[in-house]
């Protein structure tokens, strides 16, 4: 998958190439730039070039550490050497991965400084259905450290082990797995955040339940792992599992502030926290008994006025601040699909106010069931931790399509045309299909004057665009993930060509309306999707050939 890199804090084009040579030589390597020069290694030999270490080289690739900070990096390409120079060691590691984007590109001679607006940027694996595969996971923690986020936090909900099951130890070849998924979040300078969502069940005045839940952590630091939260989000308020609870705590907020508390002082180090009250920004007694009992240095999750809002303004989140009194990090439920059988979100991450950095720590996404399928989503989150101040949604979205599709211009075009395709979410895009939706507004304009020639024409250019997505889709996995939906496309282009006879002819009605329902039917086999057909350009192409149908 190609890398395409947003425009950095500051960029000087010195002017022509760097000559690379065939005989490169790397200096200033420590132990803790291991894991970029692994990354510069890889890109020189996708170069061509294999002669590594060699005396008199034709180009220095030098590492080096300088200002600026956490994750901050300069890159400074000219004749005969290279300087990779980070903050700290994520900083040396975006550094190879700009070079490897350069290098690439044809080596130019240019300084390039960045540094990120946000601590924490990435993901959470947070969603009901289906979980990713430890290979996607895998995979998906490569994706994360090449585009300069820091942060993955292990929440699926239908992992047993982390919420029905909690107090259950993982069995050996499940805590292998995490230990894998440990080691590959080191590698590519990416926090695995383990969570453990016990708020079905626990009794909070029951000290064999907070001794498993501690167990359940400890099992993971053992991997390697510091950082920990604890998610007691959807579950019923009112309930408590056991009589004592309430006589002890009161109120749910003091049992949860307790609860997380213990965990803090046992983990020795600050931790996260998902509140059951995540979203809204009303005081309540249990957000005041948040605020006033928690420990300090403990960040909560929130998702902004809603659980999926439309928009999330810089006054949002500082209210969200001011009421939760801690250090707040935004659970984005975008491109999140669970709710939305049947739908990827492909549309442009939009809807959030630049410079929340103001007062967040970070804006994380909760991504779809489809792993490859969200990296559309979670490239714009990738720009909008990095520079939420100068994030321009659409830009980041252009961007996003053109890596997926490695550049070239026929498969982004056809991704362009899949994600219009799929815009639809309910909450930040209510309308299906904008670009096909305009395509087809002027094919009704041609039929509502008499002109079928043009109409016919236009229709078929749309059909064979459609039948032809599946076939340019660039990326495997992404097309992989995207099969179903990609089928369904092709079927409701093979439905439009199939309108042509009925246009000229008067013919062909049941062809078509065989096509719709075939396209209708198409399923993807992943929970909750696998209980309905997947929706392409619904309320667009269905609605246009039902209407042609009706008219003809």
């Amino acid at each position: 998958m190609s890398l395409i890199i947003p425009p950095p804090r500051r960029l000087v084009d010195h002017c022509g190439p760097v000559r690379l040579g065939d005989r490169v030589a790397l200096a200033g390597v420590t132990g803790a730039d291991r894991a970029a020069e692994t990354v510069v290694l890889s890109a020189l030999a996708a170069a061509g070039v294999h002669r590594v270490g060699v005396p008199e080289p034709d180009l220095t690739i030098r590492f080096a550490r300088g200002a600026g900070g956490p994750g901050a990096y300069r890159v400074v390409t000219g004749p005969g050497e290279v300087l990779l120079e980070g903050g700290d060691d994520a900083g040396a590691f975006y550094a190879a991965h700009v070079f490897a984007r350069l290098l690439a590109g044809g080596l130019p001679a240019v300084t390039i400084e960045d540094r990120p607006a946000m601590a924490w940027r990435g993901s959470i694996e947070g969603f009901y259905g289906t979980p990713w595969t430890h290979r996607e996971r895998l995979a998906h923690l490569d994706f994360l450290g090449a585009h300069r986020m820091n942060t993955y936090v292990y929440a699926p909900k239908d992992d047993p082990y982390h919420r029905d099951r909690w107090r259950e130890s993982y069995p050996p070849e499940e805590l292998a797995r995490l230990a894998e998924l440990v080691d590959r979040a080191a590698a590519n300078h990416v926090r695995f955040v383990f969570s453990v969502s016990p708020g079905l069940s626990i009794r909070y005045s029951e000290r064999a339940d907070l001794d498993a839940l501690l167990a359940k952590f400890a099992a993971v630091r053992a991997l390697g792992c510091d950082t920990f939260c604890v998610a007691l989000d959807d579950i019923d308020p009112l309930v408590w599992h056991d009589p004592r609870d309430e006589d002890e705590h009161g109120h749910l907020g003091a049992a949860h502030a307790w609860l997380v508390n213990r965990v803090r002082d046992w983990a020795g180090a600050p931790v996260q926290f998902v509140p059951t009250e995540y979203h809204g920004l009303r005081e309540t007694r249990y957000r005041k008994e948040i605020r006033d009992l928690l420990a300090p240095d403990t960040a909560v999750w929130w998702t902004g006025h809603d659980v999926i809002p439309a928009t999330i303004t810089v006054d949002e989140a500082r209210q969200a601040r001011e009421l939760f009194g801690h250090p707040i990090l935004v659970w984005d439920n975008y491109p999140v699909n669970d709710y939305i059988p049947g739908r990827v979100p492909l549309g442009p991450y939009d809807g959030r106010e630049n410079g929340l950095s103001a007062h967040v720590e970070g804006v994380l996404s909760n991504p779809a069931n489809q792993v490859a399928m969200s990296t559309i989503g979670l490239s714009a989150f990738a720009e909008y931790g990095w520079d939420d101040t100068g994030f321009d949604a659409a830009a980041a979205h252009r961007r996003a399509l053109a890596a997926l599709a490695g550049g070239r211009a026929e498969a982004v075009a056809a991704l362009t045309a899949f994600a219009d395709l799929n815009t639809r979410d309910d909450r930040l895009h209510h309308d299906q299909a904008p670009a096909h939706a305009a395509a087809l507004a002027t094919v009704r304009a041609d039929l509502a004057r008499g002109d079928r020639a043009a109409a016919v024409e236009r229709l078929t250019d749309l059909a064979d665009r459609l039948i032809a997505l599946p076939g340019l889709m660039a990326d495997a996995r992404f097309a992989v993930e995207a099969e179903a939906w990609l089928a369904a496309a092709r079927l409701w282009g093979e439905a439009l060509a199939a309108l042509v006879p009925v246009l000229e002819d008067g013919v062909g009605h049941d062809n078509v309306r065989r096509l719709m329902a075939a396209a209708a039917a198409v399923r993807d086999d992943r929970r909750p999707h696998r209980k309905t057909g997947v929706l392409v350009g619904d309320g667009v192409l269905d609605a246009f050939l039902t209407e042609v149908l009706d008219a003809s």
